[in-house]
């Protein structure tokens, strides 16, 4: 007889020990008595213990069976969640996105995104990692997270990532609703007059905006203080009657509440460049493709 064991085979044991009856479960299972019988001798050959005794001509569960019921109840839930997560991951409902980003982007642009995503797919595990833009592209290459979502400099990338440019994020001067500038528009060549909230020199976003404004012939900005998080930046900005560079999707509700102001330059532009690096040789699961067809659509 064989002895192998099989998913059918603890499918009949629990359906005889809930039925209690080897007869009941053959008719439940619309196939003969014996064959019933024979899956429950198999199993006992397997396990090498007897799982019944009969009582009142009922079956009963010996002390093995017990114990054997309740490691086959869980082998066949364990199974059935194998089944729904390989679904879920064929179908897009599942599975698990990981990606990097530099930290505006990561704390104004991709939650809406990423939330709206997972809101549509209650199996799916998302992270998003705010990082500095090289540690962030050290993470693509090995593989830590499936792609990144950052500010793009000039920087030379390694020849195993792809990098798409998504956006041109246009650049903004904002001012508390009291402070310098008093006009809604100013020059380019009018900002070092200005006390200037920045952000570290080796942050990607300002170096970016020193190699523009240094192509534009802007002289050095008056840099009162550099902070590190957008937040910061605006406290500083409302509170002493500073100002400081944005990129817009940062300050669309501190604008539309009041508590900033926009300037606009009347002689030229500043932007950020936002991209996307994944590597060459990564494939996307339907979640992680979703979710780059989410960034890139919102990124048009």
């Amino acid at each position: 007889m064989e002895s192998q064991l099989s998913l059918r085979r603890l499918e009949v044991f629990c359906l005889v020990v809930e039925e209690g009856s080897v007869t009941r479960a053959a008719e439940r299972l619309r196939v003969a008595q014996p064959a019933v019988s024979s899956q429950l001798r198999a199993l006992e050959q397997w396990i090498g213990a007897r799982l019944f005794v009969r009582t009142s001509g009922r079956m009963v569960l010996t002390e093995a069976g017990g114990r054997a019921h309740l490691w086959a109840r869980e082998m066949l839930a364990r199974c059935l969640q194998v089944r729904r997560d390989v679904e879920e991951l064929t179908l897009g409902t599942g599975g698990s996105v990981v990606l990097a980003s530099s930290l505006a982007v990561g704390t104004y642009l991709l939650p809406p995104l990423m939330t709206a995503l997972r809101a549509e797919r209650p199996g799916a595990d998302i992270t998003v990692h705010v990082a500095q833009p090289e540690h962030a592209l050290h993470a693509v290459e090995i593989g830590e997270v499936d792609f990144a979502v950052m500010t793009r400099d000039e920087r030379a990338l390694p020849t195993s990532i792809v990098a798409e440019t998504l956006l041109d994020e246009p650049l903004i001067l904002c001012a508390s609703p009291d402070g310098p500038p008093t006009a809604d528009s100013v020059s380019l060549s009018a900002l070092p007059k200005l006390p200037i909230v920045g952000v570290p020199r080796h942050v990607a976003f300002q170096r970016s905006i020193d190699t523009q404004l240094q192509e534009l012939g802007v002289g050095e900005l008056d840099t009162v203080i550099r902070l590190g998080h957008a937040e910061a930046i605006k406290t500083a900005v409302i509170e002493h009657g500073w100002a400081a560079i944005f990129p817009r999707y940062s300050v669309e509700r501190d604008l539309a509440e009041g508590r900033l102001r926009a300037i606009e330059f009347t002689d030229g532009a500043l932007h950020e460049r936002i991209g996307l690096f994944y590597r060459t040789d990564k494939y996307f699961s339907p979640l992680q493709a979703s979710a780059l067809d989410a960034i890139r659509l919102a990124g048009r």
